[in-house]
């Protein structure tokens, strides 16, 4: 496919960039805005972190800069190449503003694949719902 289907989406908090990042990294929160394979112990994301659906899906922590970025690349494991030969991820970034956080998310790009489009519709949801809810929990309202 030569298209590109990138979802972008954003959300202003209003709480301190620490707690932001904490509900973004720690499983007690992400379980509240996301979900976490069964056997999924309490780590933290850090890099290289995995969490994994056996035979189904991977997200590893590809990229983790504290209170800034948060990476995790993405696999299906029905897709047809190894995950080299993907670049698919779900990007948060943080960034400080006068009246509370910036959170940025971006997820994609599933223009490479057969069925990107119906990745990119469910991403969008996804998005809508899940920042919505993890400013809910930053900003301790929930």
């Amino acid at each position: 496919m030569d298209r590109t289907l990138i979802v972008n989406d954003q959300i202003q908090i209003e709480a301190p960039l620490s707690k932001v990042w904490e509900v973004l990294v720690a499983p007690k929160y992400i379980r509240q805005w996301d979900d976490l394979p069964s056997g999924f112990d309490d780590y933290y994301l850090e890099p290289g972190r995995i969490i994994e659906w056996t035979g189904i899906t991977k997200l590893t922590v590809s990229e983790s800069e504290p209170n800034a970025v948060l990476k995790l690349s993405l696999y299906v494991d029905k897709w047809e190449l190894p995950p080299a030969a993907y670049d698919i991820a779900y990007t948060y970034r943080l960034s400080e503003e006068v009246d509370g956080v910036l959170l940025q998310l971006e997820i994609g790009d599933f223009g490479v694949l057969e069925d990107g489009q119906a990745y990119y519709d469910s991403s969008v949801e996804f998005a809508e719902t899940a920042l919505e809810k993890i400013k809910n929990l930053a900003e301790n309202r929930l």
